[in-house]
């Protein structure tokens, strides 16, 4: 009986305390108030705003560290723009940057870690086209919208399949960049078309200066009506003096008007100078990988109208005035100055052996670009502007349409990449406005409609107007053409036809 007893008081005593758990008191009340948010600010009177992310892929380190580090300043900015407007109620941006070292083990170490980030909503990067190929695959499986200021290879989006029998490699994939079959048509056109060069070398530095830039650049020129007397094939990355010696013994033997090398500024220089020792006078059009003030300074007076290709449009032309005056403000300018334009190496993207677009070569001097293997550019005439040149300066802008409190001068010392990262960010952050209203979390359905949205969507960014194709390739890309005129890049921006 004692033990029966026993047994029923510890089963009414645990009763009791169920009862009491089950009917909080007014502590408890409170707590469970201030945990589920009633008691707290955010939307609707509720707890904080919801957290969503968006990702910057860039080199944060090295040679080409102040490239990276520009890009994600730009987007921080897009970041805190956003956040002031408070353009999602309930909703903040948080910015988390991985540094891919500008090497394609980076840039899978940086997408293996995005692509676990719950509250991500897009990935601003790579810079690198040799980055891209690696993390672009992780983070399009992933579901992660990505939208790069910079790659220029082709076969990211397809561009070498025909017309019928094309399709996107990766659908959740941007590029807010031409490629280099841009540049390389707007080198030939202009070396054709516009200056009347006709008799051409070619000189091909290799795969890591674009896999088929040299090839591309020719067949342009040939359909332009130019005759492509020969090409050699160098180390791109280098100044091999014997290599230097047969392309300047060919030019002797050739006699061309014109000289086209994808390769890096150092072995570009090595021939300018040769070719001045032996007192010959040919231009030299060169791609993004040649944009340094290195080039400027070792191939020196000699180097007086040559030429270079490119794809990011400097400040001083696009109507950047008050994301210029913003940056400066709070940044200040990028070491390099407006000697050089800074713009990535689109394709390949290292930085040791990598001027521009993150093809290789040698390494981007600070401000300068980082080689993509991808890019276009071209302006010149000796001595003086090439037609249509551009002095940068010429008004705060650029293109006069906007009141600026710098002048283009001041803007290019921004690198122009951080123009094309900041409306990238836009491009992203702009789709999240349209896609998280009534969402509470950021899932691959959110993701799947942030790309949709970016796919559709169009807006006038700093850059120009912001739009994709179904491939994901910008509408009306731009390519740039600089000619050495007293010493400094001279930009001439030539319109997508």
């Amino acid at each position: 009986m004692g033990r029966r007893r026993t047994r029923r008081g510890q089963a009414l005593l645990a009763g009791l305390l169920a009862l009491l758990v089950a009917l909080p008191t007014g502590l408890t009340l409170g707590l469970l108030t201030l945990r589920d948010g009633r008691a707290g600010g955010g939307a609707g009177g509720s707890r904080g705003p919801q957290v969503m992310r968006i990702g910057v892929m860039a080199p944060l380190s090295g040679d080409l560290g102040n490239i990276g580090g520009s890009v994600r300043d730009a987007v921080t900015l897009a970041v805190d723009e956003f956040n002031k407007s408070e353009a999602i109620p309930g909703w903040k941006v948080e910015l988390v940057a991985e540094n891919d070292l500008s090497r394609p083990d980076g840039g899978a170490a940086a997408a293996e870690a995005f692509a676990k980030d719950s509250a991500l909503v897009g990935v601003v990067g790579p810079l690198s086209s040799n980055v891209a190929r690696i993390a672009v695959p992780v983070l399009d499986a992933a579901g992660v919208p990505v939208i790069s200021p910079s790659n220029g290879d082709p076969a990211l989006t397809a561009q070498d399949e025909p017309p019928y029998a094309r399709k996107r490699p990766y659908d959740r994939y941007f590029r807010l960049s031409g490629s280099d079959a841009v540049q390389a048509r707007a080198g030939a056109d202009y070396a054709v078309r516009v200056l009347h060069l006709t008799k051409i070398i070619v000189v091909d530095g290799g795969p890591s200066y674009g896999d088929t830039l040299a090839g591309r650049f020719a067949s342009y020129a040939l359909a332009a009506g130019a005759e492509v007397l020969t090409t050699y094939q160098v180390k791109g990355a280098d100044a091999d003096g014997k290599e230097v010696q047969e392309v300047a013994e060919g030019i002797q033997e050739f006699n061309p008007d014109l000289v086209y090398t994808s390769t890096g500024y150092l072995f570009a220089s090595a021939l300018r100078q040769r070719m001045a020792d032996e007192a010959i006078s040919v231009r030299i059009l060169g791609t993004d990988a040649m944009l340094s003030a290195r080039y400027l300074d070792s191939a020196g007076g000699a180097a007086e109208g040559d030429l270079a290709t490119d794809l990011a449009v400097p400040l001083s032309r696009l109507p950047a005035g008050a994301f210029a005056t913003e940056y400066l403000k709070r940044w200040g300018p990028v070491a390099g100055g407006p000697e050089q334009p800074a713009i990535p190496d689109k394709k390949t993207g290292s930085p040791t052996p990598t001027p521009t677009d993150g093809a290789t070569g040698p390494a981007a001097p600070p401000g300068g670009p980082i080689r993509d293997g991808q890019g276009t550019n071209t302006p010149g005439g000796s001595g003086s502007s090439a037609p249509g040149a551009v002095v940068p300066g010429d008004n705060g802008s650029g293109r006069g349409d906007e009141p600026s409190a710098v002048t283009g001068q001041e803007a290019d010392m921004i690198p122009a990449l951080a123009a094309y990262a900041y409306d990238s960010a836009r491009a992203l952050l702009r789709a999240a406005a349209v896609v998280l209203p009534g969402r509470v979390a950021v899932d691959d359905a959110t993701r799947a409609a942030i790309t949709a949205q970016i796919a559709r969507g169009s807006f006038a960014g700093v850059t120009g107007q912001v739009a994709f194709d179904i491939f994901g390739d910008r509408r009306d890309p731009s390519a740039v053409i600089y000619a050495i005129v007293n010493g400094r890049f001279v930009p001439t921006v030539i319109p997508a036809k």
